[in-house]
């Protein structure tokens, strides 16, 4: 059979087009099939990217990437009613910004097409085949005949679908709601702020966050899909609740809605199959251990991982031995960093940690700085009972952290 390209990659958002980008640097043929009119069109990210992998890839990005604001403040917020606790660390770095995807995105599309990938948009693959030691993949475009695939298509991963290689569940998804809101900045232009905030979701399981860009503030809330259908509640009305408990003012210049990946380290879907490699949220590429969000710079990391190996496979002219990109990946910070996080994903999963926590908090801290019984050991196991938690099951939870 004769192929269209040596390698498609199937989404062109961070993960698939650092795919193009690593691949095409190593002179293979590529295409990228993108369904939205552009890059970044259909992502939704709260809006911060650790760069290391960035800078791997495009080594002078600090200087030529769309980027925010460095974080520089990171700011846990609790709220219980009129009552929120607010804990910040601050520290001089550059090793995250806040980002706006639409722009970051299309800049890295830009990258690819100037390393050589062409980039079909508006491309919807609605099914795909294995045969002629390739796969076929059709389009509303036509169909795209290639040895080897990169499945870089969001969370929900159709391309695996239609190839049987995957089933869907309920519990393996959030939903990520998000607004981005003008803002005056109140910061210097060397700083932001990444913002956890607990407390505002009541009810459902998840949390939300506040980032700072140059001129205005993306904030939002991920919450489980099961939450969602049980409660009965719109995320539209979620988001307006949670921007005005949260005082924020000003216009809203982009709303936005997703399934996202949650399934942690032990969880994840197969990531390679005969002449099919799979990156990002497709691949469950997500890493979130109650302090930071983390899906970017490992959807970065893998897909410059795949283009290396899809590099590999030509040279061996064997495309079926997918396998390598897992032997590749598995030595690298994406599996190391999202094995690590494992036991917090898990303690992410408690209801209590949505429920009851965040009142006790508020509780202890109350009794604390009032008049009265201030021995903290007793002050925290009255307020632990009072919700219908005991003092073991708590230190078990936080035992997930640890």
């Amino acid at each position: 059979m004769s192929f269209d390209a040596d390698l498609a990659v199937v989404g062109g958002g961070l993960g698939g087009l650092a795919a193009a980008i690593s691949a095409a640097k190593e002179g293979l043929a590529v295409v990228v099939l993108e369904r939205g009119p552009y890059s970044g069109s259909k992502n939704v990210s709260g809006g911060r990217i650790y760069v290391h992998s960035l800078l791997k890839l495009v080594p002078d990005a600090l200087e030529r990437a769309p980027l925010e604001r460095p974080i520089t403040r990171e700011t846990y917020e609790v709220h219980c009613g009129e009552r929120k606790v607010i804990f910040t660390f601050q520290r001089r770095n550059r090793e995250s910004f806040s980002v706006l995807r639409v722009r970051l995105d299309q800049w890295l599309a830009k990258e690819a097409e100037a390393n050589g990938a062409l980039l079909s948009y508006e491309t919807q693959v609605t099914g795909a085949r294995r045969e002629g030691g390739g796969i076929t993949l059709e389009t509303n475009r036509g169909e795209f005949k290639v040895p080897l695939v990169v499945e870089a298509d969001g969370a929900t991963a159709p391309l695996s679908r239609y190839l049987g290689i995957r089933r869907l569940r309920a519990d393996h998804f959030m939903v990520g709601v998000k607004e981005v809101v003008s803002w005056t900045p109140d910061l210097p232009e060397d700083e932001g702020e990444a913002k956890v905030v607990l407390g505002l979701t009541p009810g459902l399981k998840g949390g939300g966050f506040v980032y700072t860009n140059r001129d205005s503030l993306s904030i939002g809330f991920t919450v489980k899909v099961e939450s969602i259908q049980e409660k009965l509640v719109r995320t539209s009305e979620l988001i307006e609740d949670f921007r005005e408990a949260l005082g924020v003012e000003g216009e809203v210049l982009e709303y936005s809605a997703h399934l996202i990946p949650y399934v942690g380290y032990g969880g994840m879907p197969p990531l390679s199959s005969p002449n099919l490699m799979v990156v990002g949220d497709a691949a469950g590429m997500l890493l979130s251990d109650g302090f930071v969000i983390r899906g970017m710079d490992l959807a970065i990391g893998a897909g410059t991982i795949a283009g290396k190996v899809a590099a590999k496979l030509r040279e061996l002219n064997d495309y079926s031995r997918t396998y390598l990109y897992d032997k590749e990946l598995e030595g690298t910070f994406v599996m190391r960093d999202l094995k690590s996080a494992w036991r917090s994903f898990k303690g992410l999963s408690n209801p209590r940690l949505y429920d009851k926590y965040p009142s006790v908090i508020c509780d202890v801290l109350e009794a604390m700085f009032s008049v009265g019984d201030r021995r903290l050991l007793k002050v925290t196991e009255e307020r632990l009972r009072g919700e219908g938690v005991g003092l073991t099951d708590a230190v078990r939870d936080l035992l997930w952290f640890v």
